[in-house]
């Protein structure tokens, strides 16, 4: 629990974070290195996942088979802001495509062949208002832990994993966290809420300025790097520039 598409002629260094094309409204800040995809739609970063395009990424997280590579994803969030991170496109391997959506503050992910309806969770985003931090942000959610619990749950750093900001736990304290496991010895247990922590998966908060993120990784290694999400805010200028 503790747990290429064509080359575009863009003709100079820019590509990966400027528009090379129409659609001034979709042009992404100038700097990085030549542009090795397509433009995406939205904020026209560039489809090759550069490292340049992110706040950060986990350098040690490999692609999970030798036909997987790694692909720039957006993902509009509101009207003038949107979410970037890099994910593996592994069709090279004959798999079905992975679609990302964003619905309601949750990134979500499916196989193209599968119901929108039965696609999985993998993160919840939540805004820190002013004078709060992203730990607090996390305890609110406890509303929907069970009663029994709400007051013995507390954050706690989190070591292990590779995030932008810093990751933490909404976790029971010493006394819940033995109570649970003398009640289920032999059985996964989760305790906090659907926000805290279980023993059946991966699942942790990442604190930053302005957002609190709610990673859901599962059981399995993630197709998506969790260090790179990375939100663009757009100009008056139409011009899309990363906020964190």
């Amino acid at each position: 629990m503790r747990a290429v598409e064509a080359l575009l002629a863009c003709g100079v260094a820019t590509c990966a974070l400027s528009a090379c094309g129409a659609d001034p409204g979709a042009a992404v800040s100038a700097g990085g290195p030549a542009c090795t995809g397509t433009k995406l739609p939205i904020t026209g970063a560039c489809s090759d996942a550069n490292a340049a395009l992110f706040v950060a990424i986990d350098p040690k997280q490999k692609t999970v088979a030798r036909g997987c590579v790694w692909r720039t994803e957006e993902l509009q969030t509101k009207d003038n802001e949107a979410l970037v991170f890099r994910a593996q496109d592994c069709t090279g391997e004959m798999w079905d495509r992975t679609v990302y959506t964003y619905v309601g503050g949750f990134v979500k992910s499916r196989l193209a062949t599968v119901p929108e309806d039965q696609a999985g969770f993998l993160l919840e985003v939540y805004d820190v208002p002013d004078g709060q931090t992203a730990e607090q942000v996390a305890m609110a959610t406890l509303d929907k832990a069970p009663q029994d619990q709400r007051a013995r749950c507390i954050t706690s750093p989190m070591d292990g994993v590779t995030v932008a900001g810093h990751p933490f736990e909404l976790a029971p304290n010493k006394e819940l966290e033995a109570e649970m496991q003398a009640n289920s010895p032999d059985e996964p247990w989760e305790a906090c809420g659907p926000n805290g922590v279980t023993m059946d998966g991966i699942q942790y908060w990442e604190g930053r300025e302005k957002r609190a993120l709610f990673h859901m990784v599962g059981q399995d290694e993630p197709l998506w790097d969790p260090a790179s999400f990375t939100f663009y805010v757009k100009g008056a200028d139409g011009s899309w520039k990363k906020s964190d």
